[in-house]
């Protein structure tokens, strides 16, 4: 699918979507739980599609409300599986390294199928883990297989590589009789962690936090069924309100202020690049006012890469972010690919191993239809959306429907608030 953008005026209010974070681990508790769960505002993207499915693979019983959408799930016990079983993680890194360790709580073979792109993220931490234990860890660009059972016990990790590995170990816990988790070194996006530290409490399971790197969980501890309503986004509020701050006001609904998501961060990064934002009670208006230059570290928002390259180009002079390693090992290499596409525009842009800088400036102007490569990257396509709306060009983005992944009404939500676009 490729989409043309076209100059518009916004205006309006948008209800931002469910947490994807979230949603991913309200599944996975309420699908390993005793009982059935209920969720509420669950999200429906394709990377939730995947919990979803290897849930259901594992043996959850899920169903759906046709009126309400809330979401019922019978819960499963993948370690106590009698037979091999294949699962296909699409193109979620968060469910491929969720379920790495809860399925290897098991002792059956386990076949992991998903995209080139995401058989091709590194797994080194769980390949040295499931060695260590003289387990089967053989990965390929065509599938993984691997072979528990993992063991309860004591686990270290380092914390600058993946938060994933770290979240993955601490749900997959009460299945392997409890474990103690030291995360080495500097612990970087540990709000992740967080929401699976609440997440899984919210279910039943006690998370003994014994220091900032030390997680301890007790052995005889079991998810108990519960009902949960899954919070709006940050990390796909960031685009718009970069174009609120941008071109013009817009209000958001469905945010909550004290969130522990760490996309939240965004609001704070908005403010300090001279946003105007207000909390009108449950409701987040975000206005244009004055520009100043900044430097961000992305070490706990690595997702907001992209939309804050968007922001940097926007903000004359000379703007940095820092901690932008990680961009490079995600749906695509995302320093790379904003570079590609920001040049395009003429946008100042240079990176280096860990950091990115952007000369700003206060619009972009070209005498060509600029065409966007998505680089099947979901973030990619919705940061270079805004930058083409607030340069106030036509553009075109090929491959959109890489939104899919992650928020497949991205485009209809542009329209809601009253852009110009159609598919050609």
């Amino acid at each position: 699918m490729n989409v043309l953008l076209q100059p518009s005026p916004i205006a309006g209010t948008l209800h931002v979507p469910a947490s994807k974070s979230l949603s991913h681990r309200a599944l996975i508790c309420s699908g390993l739980g005793q009982g059935v769960s209920t969720i509420e505002h669950l999200g429906d993207s394709k990377d939730i599609q995947a919990t979803l499915s290897c849930l259901k693979n594992l043996g959850t019983k899920i169903t759906v409300d046709p009126k309400t959408n809330l979401v019922s799930l019978q819960g499963c016990k993948p370690q106590n599986l009698t037979d091999p079983v294949t699962l296909d993680a699409y193109e979620s890194g968060s469910t491929l390294r969720f379920f790495i360790p809860i399925v290897a709580a098991g002792q059956e073979l386990v076949t992991f199928k998903g995209q080139p792109s995401l058989l091709a993220r590194p797994l080194g931490v769980y390949e040295t883990l499931f060695h260590n234990q003289n387990l089967r860890f053989d990965q390929s660009p065509e599938q993984l297989i691997f072979q528990g059972p993992l063991t309860g016990g004591s686990y270290a990790l380092e914390g600058h590589i993946s938060s994933q590995f770290i979240s993955g170990m601490l749900l997959a816990a009460p299945l392997l009789g409890g474990i103690d988790l030291e995360v080495i070194g500097d612990y970087q996006s540990r709000s992740y962690v967080d929401l699976t530290v609440d997440m899984m409490r919210q279910f039943g399971i006690i998370v003994e936090e014994v220091n900032d790197h030390h997680y301890h969980i007790a052995g005889d501890q079991y998810y108990q069924s519960r009902h949960v309503q899954v919070e709006s986004d940050w990390s796909q509020a960031a685009f718009f309100l970069v174009l609120g701050m941008l071109k013009q006001s817009l209000t958001l609904t469905g945010l909550k202020q004290d969130s522990l998501q760490g996309d939240r961060v965004i609001f704070d990064f908005v403010q300090q690049a001279g946003g105007l934002l207000n909390w009108n009670e449950d409701k987040l208006e975000v206005s244009p006012h004055q520009m100043h230059n900044f430097t961000f570290d992305l070490a706990d928002c690595p997702d907001l890469g992209p939309i804050l390259c968007t922001l940097a180009a926007f903000v004359p002079g000379k703007n940095r972010l820092i901690h932008t390693a990680r961009l490079r090992y995600k749906e695509s290499d995302r320093v790379a690919a904003m570079e590609e596409e920001l040049r395009k525009w003429g946008v100042e842009i240079s990176s280096d191993e860990d950091s990115i800088t952007i000369i700003g400036k206060d619009s972009y102007v070209s005498n060509e239809l600029v065409t966007i490569d998505s680089h099947n990257d979901h973030r990619i396509v919705m940061a270079m959306a805004v930058f083409a709306l607030c340069a106030n060009q036509p553009c075109v983005i090929k491959n959109a429907q890489a939104v899919n992944k992650s928020y497949p009404t991205f485009f209809a939500d542009l329209q809601s608030l009253g852009v110009e676009l159609k598919e050609v």
